[in-house]
């Protein structure tokens, strides 16, 4: 029998949802209001997983599960800033290959 840190409720219906379930099988709402920043090109998808009240992810500004599914609103858009790792990822574009 699973423990109550196991439980998962869904925060659209309140259905109790499995321990292994990424979605609720009532509603369709994720139950994991994980970051949806895929990664682009040079990176890798974030998937940090954030509280229930996030719209955007607390480690790379990018909307979450939630948000994207209308289960929690924001009156601002998405404002992610390039860290400065990310900006020397981006330095292999000045390689001579890529001159004119």
């Amino acid at each position: 029998m699973a423990n109550s840190k196991d439980r998962r409720f869904c925060i659209r219906c309140g259905n109790m949802a499995g321990e292994k379930d990424s979605y609720c099988v009532s509603c369709g709402a994720p139950i994991i209001n994980r970051c949806l920043n895929p990664g682009g090109l040079l990176g890798e998808p974030c998937g940090h997983i954030n509280n229930e009240y996030s719209a955007f992810c607390a480690k790379c500004g990018s909307h979450t599960a939630y948000y994207r599914a209308g289960l929690v609103h924001s009156s601002y858009g998405e404002n992610k800033v390039l860290n400065k790792d990310e900006l020397d990822e981006m330095e292999w574009f000045s390689h001579p290959f890529f001159a004119d």
